[in-house]
């Protein structure tokens, strides 16, 4: 379980491309009710700089314009940024052990092919221990959209969408590619549609993400490898935001009792 008063995070890395990031993780820290941090991972680039004075005065500056575009999306939010030395992988498992999500930026996954180790963003998702938020594509109302394979990672996914549809007062498109079995979900208020494919799965969830508020993939935890092709297809092509998804990992109670008001 999220602990309460637990920050979302925002990993950002330089705002010419990470300010849908910060748009997103302001806009889903003011959802759960929790405040927002904003972290940025130095690395002094000895080779290509000589100048760390300056370099750390950037990276100020860019903190900075992250916090004054999350205040400016909600002003009543409570904001806060740290600029961390370190390797960005380890900076950010750190940052998000103690937070209710991590935000990271995924527009430019898909410029890194399919070589997981060139991707931070995707070793630190495969690694969190909490869930991890992609601002990839366009935000949209929109179902949430979710695959099924029999697998435990499915189930993983499966539960936190329906959590999701919940929240956000949506239903669920439960996507079954080349014959996975029908996966019910005991969640009776959340409207949810089964559509089995004939396709790859992670063909059919990236075309379902034209439609989508979200789509949502699932994993075990600190994994000894990285995500599997289909979650990382997902997460280079996907037209929405991707959601990858913890088992246990629950927001806290105050964004739950607020969800079970706007329920009632």
């Amino acid at each position: 379980m999220i602990a309460e008063n637990a920050p979302v995070v925002a990993g950002v890395k330089d705002m010419a491309t990470d300010s849908d990031t910060v748009r997103l993780a302001a806009r889903e820290a003011t959802s759960i009710g929790s405040p927002l941090h904003i972290v940025h991972a130095f690395v002094w680039e000895l080779f290509l700089s000589n100048e760390y004075g300056d370099d750390r005065e950037l990276a100020h500056q860019m903190l900075g314009e992250a916090v004054a575009l999350a205040r400016g999306a909600n002003p009543s939010l409570t904001v806060t940024s740290e600029l961390v030395d370190g390797d960005p992988i380890r900076v950010l498992l750190r940052a998000a052990t103690d937070a209710a999500l991590l935000v990271l930026g995924g527009q430019g996954l898909a410029r890194h092919g399919t070589d997981p180790t060139l991707s931070v963003s995707i070793q630190v998702a495969a690694r969190a221990c909490q869930p991890v938020l992609f601002a990839c594509g366009a935000e949209r109302p929109g179902p949430i959209v979710v695959g099924v394979d029999g697998s435990a990672d499915a189930a993983v996914g499966l539960d936190a969408a329906y959590d999701e549809a919940r929240r956000r007062r949506t239903g669920v498109v439960v996507v079954h590619a080349e014959g996975a079995p029908c996966a019910e979900h005991p969640a009776p208020a959340v409207p949810a549609e089964h559509r089995v494919v004939d396709q790859p799965a992670d063909e059919a969830l990236i075309a379902e993400s034209d439609g989508a508020q979200l789509v949502v993939v699932g994993a075990q935890g600190d994994r000894p490898t990285l995500l599997g092709p289909v979650t990382q297809a997902v997460l280079r092509h996907a037209r929405c935001p991707v959601l990858v998804a913890r088992a246990g990992s629950r927001f806290p109670s105050s964004a739950r009792r607020e969800d079970q008001a706007l329920a009632s």
